[in-house]
């Protein structure tokens, strides 16, 4: 783990080539271009103003208290119905009976007992001071003392590596640790297992704690801002610079700084949209709307059909892909405003561009483009025997198609931009930078490449293992290539070359995480974004993770 000016006009030179054909019919020449907001960082942690008392030191490192943790035993929230509640830990080290524990970070030693979960074995519990002042407590259970690894006495300070105990042999299980990670109680073991999820009662997902800080004690850190639970989409950033979070069961707001500013219990939630006048709309699972103004509910109704996306905004629209593949709009209050005829036998993909709505649909005939305004009218269409694979562009959409990227813009001209010379697959993801050049991961492999604008293939540079998930890509200010893949790791590849400078990681979530909540972006400066599908969004100094003294 360690870890694109006539009525019709062609897509390239498909046809001819016994390949695929993208024919364009707009239905209007012009479109109004909307303005795309500033991105808006999530600022740095603020320094602390006053230094906590941290009698055995301030955290420096941390690691996981045995070697060869695998995501197979990732159980943290898992119900198990014989132990009448929710794990509250992770299991590891089973069939182990005897190996030596670590103290996963340096710490004092808050409760230590040989018999603290009597037949289930005895507990050790660490406290440990962190940089940005905040306390945490790590908890080692089912453990003995033998093989001469003795508990340590409580009040002791430890070191990260410090042996603790032993892997014990529960009277319940099989020989195992049980690890946690908890804000609360450091004098008492608890009972393993929680009522409700353990993140809603002061436990951490001790994966995600673990790599969080491992990467917020680096030198490229600059700012980390989790969620309380998973995000199962990517956060919204408000113009003042807060943050929504749509959770399976919460909706949060955040401040940069971390505070929560508004929880809010929804369940089963899909997806999430600021309206125009400061109210949020969420959808569920079970396409009950819900409208939150301030901190309270102001509006609930059910969709008059199954939807099949979020919220989308398309322009000032309020807009849906419904299960009859069409695209609805309603008010906030759920009137319906318009719809679209059916568009097709099944929706491959879409992206949403200011005023525009992009959709690949699938039918017998193969596939089809089409352009959807926020008036509801369908302004492009647009065919090819090919998959259509779309993304949005700040003036208009990326599209591609066998062989062929292209650029729809918002007045609806095509330009072409380059033949790949393979084909592309239905999870390809591209970049593309100020300079027209692109980097293209075709949907299967593990190889990057990388195109200058005249088509002309620079370099290919590989992933460091075949994907399960299609890395999002981005490019950073004219030197860096990023790649995040579905694993949660982040590389940069320097852009002249491919080079692979530099390698950082985030947790995604395991069987908690969601591949739709994973986001990416470079701002202005180099900094990067990025959250790997779970709780956390990290901010770091691209240059720094490349070793590299800035990006001009």
């Amino acid at each position: 783990m360690h870890k694109h000016s006539a009525d019709k006009f062609v897509l390239g030179a498909l046809f001819l080539c016994a390949l695929a054909l993208l024919i364009g019919v707009p239905t209007r020449t012009t479109a109004q271009q909307i303005a795309t907001p500033t991105p808006t960082p999530v600022s740095p942690t603020p320094p602390a103003t006053q230094q906590i008392n941290s009698p055995c030191g301030v955290v420096d490192a941390i690691d996981y208290p045995i070697d060869g943790i695998s995501l197979e035993h990732d159980d943290f929230g898992l119900y198990r119905a014989s132990f009448g509640g929710r794990h509250t830990g992770i299991d590891m080290a089973f069939d182990r009976y005897g190996d030596p524990v670590h103290a996963a970070a340096r710490g004092r030693v808050t409760y230590a007992d040989p018999k603290g979960w009597d037949t289930e074995k005895g507990v050790v519990i660490i406290e440990h001071f962190f940089p940005d002042n905040t306390i945490f407590y790590s908890l080692y259970g089912h453990m003995e003392q033998i093989n001469g690894h003795a508990f340590p006495k409580v009040g002791a300070c430890v070191a990260l590596g410090d042996v603790i105990g032993a892997v014990g042999h529960p009277s319940r299980g099989a020989p195992h640790l049980h690890y946690e990670i908890r804000r609360m109680d450091g004098t008492g073991g608890g009972p393993g297992y929680y009522s409700l999820d353990p993140l809603d009662g002061g436990w951490l997902h001790p994966i995600d704690f673990t790599e969080r800080w491992q990467l917020a004690l680096k030198p490229m850190f600059r700012a980390m801002l989790a969620a309380n639970n998973g995000p199962i989409v990517p956060p919204v950033f408000e113009s003042d610079g807060n943050i929504l979070f749509a959770e399976d069961n919460h909706l949060e707001r955040r401040s940069p700084a971390g505070d929560t500013l508004l929880h809010l219990d929804i369940a089963n939630l899909t997806g999430i949209m600021p309206l125009a006048d400061g109210r949020i709309l969420a959808r569920t699972a079970d396409d009950q709307i819900t409208v939150i103004a301030g901190d309270r509910f102001s509006a609930s109704w059910k969709a008059d059909r199954a939807l099949a996306s979020p919220p989308l905004r398309i322009g000032a629209a309020i807009a849906f892909l419904s299960a009859d593949q069409r695209v609805v709009s309603y008010t906030p209050d759920g009137a319906l405003v318009w719809q679209t005829d059916r568009l097709g036998d099944h929706l491959e993909n879409y992206a949403v561009s200011g005023e525009q709505l992009a959709l690949s649909m699938g039918d017998s005939g193969g596939f089809r483009l089409l352009i959807v305004d926020a008036s509801g009218k369908i302004v492009y269409q647009g065919s090819s025997p090919a998959p259509i694979i779309l993304a949005a562009a700040p003036d208009g959409f990326y599209v591609m198609t066998a062989t062929q990227i292209g650029h729809l813009d918002h007045a609806l001209i095509w330009h072409p931009m380059l033949d790949v010379g393979q084909s592309i697959g239905r999870n390809a993801q591209l970049a593309v930078d100020l300079q027209g050049g692109v980097v293209l991961y075709p949907g299967h492999g593990r190889q990057l490449f990388a195109f200058s604008a005249q088509g002309i293939l620079r370099w290919q540079a590989a992933l460091v293992a075949t994907p399960l998930q299609a890395p999002l890509l981005a490019i950073g200010a004219g030197c860096l290539v990023y790649a995040l893949t579905g694993d949660g790791a982040l590389l940069a590849y320097r852009a002249s070359d491919g080079q692979l400078r530099g390698l950082t990681s985030l947790y995604a979530g395991g069987v908690h995480g969601h591949a739709a909540a994973r986001w990416l972006r470079v701002l202005p400066g180099g900094q990067v974004q990025f959250s790997a599908g779970y709780m956390s969004i990290a901010t770091i100094d691209g240059p720094t993770l490349a070793g590299i003294n800035g990006c001009g």
